[in-house]
């Protein structure tokens, strides 16, 4: 008898390691642990008889604590595996899965009502099979792909129109000697004045040009003031009027 109840010592201590961090908030796991204690205690005292009562009602109690343990174990994975086949059908009514995957919707619509009736009865190894096949049925649903975008239009940007060139000032076609004390006018200083050519070296230009309205037509250094020149156009520029300051 003594070997027989060490043999039930032995069980419940090695239970009670094994269930000790699943099983700490169970009353009857609780229950067991005490009495437990109480039949070590007896039998330490002699009194072997209650000693082994106490551990055949620990022992009871401790099988009741670890099935309920158990069904508490089922009762959470099945709920696991039903939340993740309620989002897999979630998700397919967003993207249609109706319209676009008829061959696999219905069926996993159907196995998860199962899969809810089996967790409302307890049924908790056929709801976790019944979300299981939720789960493979629409794991190969995806988003509705997006619209391709239409091509963006060509804009054909008008053709750059060229700046239009500032107009050229018009400039003098004909030029009166004048009377300037500092500086005399000759045909190098007029052919030097920018309204002519703005180059004095051009001076032979307007000689040729004036010889016939000088006093001597062969010396270009004679001119008088009061004589007008013709000023001809050596680069195509607009020439009118006679210059005046």
């Amino acid at each position: 008898m003594r070997a027989g109840i060490t043999a039930l010592l032995l069980l419940f201590v090695s239970a009670s390691v094994f269930a000790q961090n699943s099983l700490l908030d169970n009353p009857n796991y609780r229950r067991s642990l005490d009495l437990q204690r109480q039949a070590k205690s007896a039998y330490d005292s002699g009194d072997f008889l209650k000693s082994a009562e106490q551990s055949k009602e620990a022992e009871v109690l401790s099988r009741t604590a670890r099935a309920e343990a158990e069904t508490q174990l089922q009762r959470w994975t099945a709920n696991s595996w039903k939340n993740r086949a309620a989002a897999r059908i979630a998700f397919g009514e967003r993207v249609d899965a109706a319209g676009r995957y008829p061959e696999v919707w219905p069926p996993a619509q159907e196995a998860y009502a199962q899969a809810v009736a089996d967790y409302d009865a307890e049924r908790f190894d056929s709801s976790i099979a019944a979300s299981r096949k939720v789960v493979e049925l629409l794991t190969g649903i995806a988003a509705a792909p997006a619209p391709e975008k239409p091509p963006a239009a060509q804009v054909v940007e008008p053709a750059p129109v060229p700046a239009a060139e500032p107009a050229s000032p018009v400039l003098p076609e004909f030029y009166t000697v004048r009377l300037i004390v500092e500086r005399r006018d000759c045909f190098w200083n007029i052919a030097g004045y920018p309204f002519v050519y703005g180059d004095p070296t051009k001076w032979p230009i307007l000689y040729e040009a004036n010889k016939d309205r000088i006093p001597d037509s062969g010396n270009p250094h004679l001119i008088l003031p009061g004589e007008v020149f013709v000023i001809p156009s050596i680069r195509g520029e607009s020439r009118s009027g006679t210059w005046s300051e």
